[in-house]
């Protein structure tokens, strides 16, 4: 069965195709875009988050010990009257030092779950957008080739116009007698003519 399409416009039918290409365009953008924005997550979270706590770790842990040995001065060493000294701003500092360390801790920890999940996520991310990708990148280019094609033939055809059929019968003569000049004479449908010598004998 012959397929065919009916165009009415030719300008149609290359606003389509110009509308394709913005499409396209804005869809590689938007896809380049995700890709960096989440290299870029993963990037700081495995670096800069990472070690910054890692450091804030260190420097926490350092200032629990220095409480630590606040404390233990003060119920060590009597003060001048020779009575045991209070040692409830230092406990009170030990306190908050050791809170702050544990702070730094959970949020270590937390930067390493952060990390585990942006991984699984983005290997889901990349499943769920290959297909489209594909078809962005390959299926829509060869699209619109097809239509550049196309509209390089409707152009050309558009261009030469129609065939006119011009008849060659003289002027006043009828399609029929037209037709009945032209066509082949046919023996059997030719009258037989009496012979001259009919009759004689």
């Amino acid at each position: 069965m012959t397929r065919y399409a009916r165009v009415d416009s030719l300008d149609s039918v290359q606003a389509f195709k110009v509308a394709l290409v913005k499409f396209a365009e804005s869809a590689m953008v938007a896809l380049s875009d995700a890709e960096s924005e989440i290299s870029r997550t993963m990037m700081w979270l495995e670096g800069e988050q990472t070690m910054h706590w890692q450091t804030q770790i260190r420097k926490r842990h350092l200032i629990v010990e220095r409480c630590k040995e606040a404390v233990r001065a003060k119920k060590i060493f009597k003060d001048a009257t020779g009575r045991q000294q209070s040692a409830f701003d230092e406990e009170k500092a030990l306190r908050r030092a050791i809170l702050a360390f544990e702070e730094a801790e959970l949020k270590l920890a937390n930067t390493r779950k952060a990390i585990n999940q942006m991984r699984r996520e983005q290997q889901n991310y990349k499943g769920g957008v290959q297909r489209f990708q594909t078809t962005v990148a390959s299926d829509v280019p060869a699209a619109v080739a097809q239509l550049s094609n196309m509209l390089a033939t409707l152009r050309e055809y558009v261009a030469t116009g129609p065939a006119m059929a011009v008849s060659e019968a003289p002027a006043g003569e009828t399609a029929a007698a037209s037709m009945a000049r032209s066509a082949p004479a046919d023996p059997a449908m030719t009258p037989t003519q009496p012979a001259r010598d009919e009759g004689r004998e």
